[in-house]
């Protein structure tokens, strides 16, 4: 069982640096964009999830599914809008745990995949010499497959950042997600309809940029 996660961890690994090459090429291309002044910055680092879902009963303790992800995401944002900026970030996750009401559920199929996107503005709070944090309303998406059915996930999320300016171009990222979602999408409102969906994500990255320069920095 290993093997598999071995590999699948070595392909997200791949998809993950092909993109940020992709990124940085795509930097190049935008020349319009930059005369205008605009930009894209790009990041990537590892994330966690932490996934809960609620089937409410009258009679018995709630049915209540737990999911731990873990996984690798790859984040844009476009630079020098008025007011906010537009950011875009994309995770892939493996379901390394499940469980139903605290009990293990070991999965039949250990090549599950969990791919999740938040879509938002972000704005920036504080802006100290070696310290920023910024939040931002997100639109958010999880979908994930199972040994079952698969899972599709659609709500709204709020988005916390606390940035470290390690060098001019480097900067160290910690980011934290929660979503409230609806559950029921697809054949899921059918076979099992869930009350509650929400979920918390956890992110470490890196952002090199040449045009985003930290104006202070620790090194």
């Amino acid at each position: 069982m290993r093997k598999p996660i071995i590999m699948y961890f070595f392909l997200i690994a791949l998809l993950l640096v092909g993109g940020s090459v992709f990124a940085v090429e795509a930097t190049a291309v935008v020349s319009t964009a930059e005369e205008r002044g605009h930009f894209f910055t790009f990041s990537e680092g590892a994330a966690a999830s932490w996934m809960t879902r609620i089937i409410r009963q009258t009679d018995r303790s709630n049915f209540v599914f737990r999911d731990f992800l873990l996984g690798m995401y790859l984040r844009t944002e476009l630079r020098n809008a008025k007011n906010f900026t537009p950011t875009a970030r994309l995770a892939v996750y493996y379901p390394l745990s499940s469980t139903f009401n605290n009990f293990p559920q070991p999965p039949k199929n250990p090549l599950h995949i969990g791919v999740d996107l938040t879509a938002g503005l972000k704005l920036e709070f504080l802006d100290f010499p070696l310290l920023r944090l910024n939040g931002a309303p997100a639109f958010h998406m999880f979908y994930m497959t199972s040994d079952r059915w698969n899972y599709l996930n659609l709500g709204a999320a709020v988005l916390a950042e606390l940035e470290v300016p390690l060098f001019e171009r480097w900067t160290l990222l910690f980011n934290g997600t929660f979503s409230f979602d609806s559950g029921n999408l697809g054949g899921n409102r059918v076979m099992e309809p869930f009350d509650i969906v929400y979920q918390y994500q956890l992110d470490i990255g890196i952002r090199y940029s040449k045009r985003f320069i930290n104006q202070t920095s620790l090194f």
